[in-house]
């Protein structure tokens, strides 16, 4: 699948914490709302001027993110970002499915009712980004629901795996418009939030996969169409 080129997101410069966990932390947050295009190459020079810094910063967080297997080294001290392919998105699909939901029963479990007004007002926020196609708030506030709820899971060590399957799916996501995002996540949150005011951790648990498994359709959908014409896919972001 073709990338549309080496456009970069905006970064914010440095801050007091080091320029590395700067870096990273943003070069994270980027990929995990799919805000780099499957395929998109990431010169360090161009990242460097990005941020504002020196090679150096960026030649340790993009290590750290080539672990991550978020992004790909090649030759000749190149990066990019893993291609869009159907087999990628098998693979991940399916532990988001489950990570995710169980992640969300035990924050139901945990009797946390608090966070359905916070959810509400993320969900609302997140529709009313929908008619100006702000694809970018949309996305950040998407990840900040999903995160609210599984921040309240009692298990940190669930949430890095989240964090983790995000930051290699991120990119999938960029494939698909951002109407049609729009369309099934709002209803899905409804019925999360819902589960969560009933205590029902199943019915919360399925609303957040169907959630998952219904923006993951235009994303296979839009992969398969790109192979077989051999053009890029609609992109968000």
């Amino acid at each position: 699948m073709a990338a549309r080129g080496n456009d970069l997101p905006e970064f914010q410069t440095r801050r007091p914490t080091s320029d590395l966990e700067h870096v990273y932390n943003e070069l994270k947050q980027s990929f995990m709302i799919g805000e780099f295009a499957p395929g998109q190459r990431l010169p360090l020079p161009d990242l460097a001027a990005a941020f504002g810094t020196s090679q150096m910063p960026i030649r340790e967080a993009a290590n750290r993110l080539v672990v991550a297997r978020a992004i790909e080294a090649l030759p000749r001290r190149s990066l990019r970002v893993p291609e869009a392919t159907t087999e990628r998105l098998d693979a991940l699909l399916p532990l988001r499915l489950q990570l995710e939901g169980e992640a969300t029963r035990l924050a139901v479990l945990s009797g946390n009712q608090s966070m359905t007004a916070e959810l509400t007002a993320i969900n609302d926020a997140m529709y009313a980004k929908v008619p100006s196609e702000d694809i970018k708030s949309y996305l950040r506030l998407n990840q900040q629901f999903h995160f609210t709820i599984y921040q309240n899971c009692g298990n940190s060590h669930l949430v890095d795996l989240i964090e983790l399957l995000w930051m290699r799916y991120g990119p999938l996501m960029n494939v698909v418009l951002s109407g049609v995002l729009s369309r099934t996540g709002h209803i899905r949150h409804a019925e999360v939030i819902e589960a969560i005011k009933e205590g029902d951790p199943e019915k919360a648990s399925a609303a957040v996969r169907a959630d998952i498994l219904e923006a993951a359709g235009p994303i296979r959908d839009a992969i398969v169409s790109a192979k077989a014409g051999g053009v890029a896919a609609p992109e968000a972001g």
